[in-house]
């Protein structure tokens, strides 16, 4: 059985649910901004979030030219981590604390995002996980793809491929872990889907199994 020293975690749709409030947020960025009419459903956000800013904001304002689209995604992500950040919504997953408490005397674990710059700063703080977390990398860092900060993340802390695994819930975050060749734990409950994965979860908790 699977039994890593070393979880690399995913953030939106593995560790908390934002979709709601992250709508919320853009729609009202837009309607201030008043450039896109477009109306951003949280499924919308379910079917984004895990992509990289550029993607998204390709897929959500098609219609703007290239440095049109940047400007507006840039407006929602700043939007987006103030609303999350100031909300009073729980959006972490609710076995999320318990688990890494029962786990960080048996692994270490870290965080590889697509996000922007703090956003993962923004939600450890959020949710006074700091001391859980070893380390952590994502786009807005780096400008790198999601299976380039793994590696980096991996040779920062020199962790070996045969020690470590990622968890995420999309079929990005599975391409991203074999790209990195390390083994992918698929997180069901999460956003998306995956064609592969080394193991399936339906919740955090189930996590706690590869360690009895």
């Amino acid at each position: 059985m699977m039994h890593p020293k070393h979880l690399l975690l995913d953030l939106d749709g593995t560790l908390w649910d934002t979709a709601q409030v992250s709508a919320d947020a853009y729609n009202k960025a837009l309607r201030k901004d008043g450039r896109c009419s477009r109306i951003i459903l949280a499924d919308t956000i379910r079917k984004e979030f895990g992509k990289s800013d550029q993607e998204i904001a390709n897929d959500l304002f098609s219609d703007f030219p290239l440095s049109v689209r940047g400007e507006l995604m840039n407006l929602c992500d700043h939007a987006n981590t103030a609303a999350l950040a100031g909300t009073d919504f729980l959006m972490l997953y609710p076995d999320i604390r318990s688990t890494l408490e029962v786990l960080i005397s048996q692994c270490c674990f870290y965080i590889v995002s697509n996000c922007g710059t703090g956003y993962i700063e923004m939600f450890l703080k959020k949710y006074h996980l700091e001391t859980y977390i070893t380390d952590m990398e994502c786009c807005g860092n780096t400008g790198k793809t999601k299976w380039e900060n793994i590696l980096l993340l991996m040779e920062r802390n020199n962790i070996s491929s045969s020690d470590a695994a990622y968890v995420g819930d999309t079929a990005g975050d599975s391409n991203s872990a074999a790209k990195a060749g390390i083994p992918f734990i698929f997180a069901s409950y999460g956003y998306g889907t995956a064609a592969k994965s080394d193991l399936t979860i339906r919740h955090f908790s189930d996590l706690l199994s590869l360690y009895q």
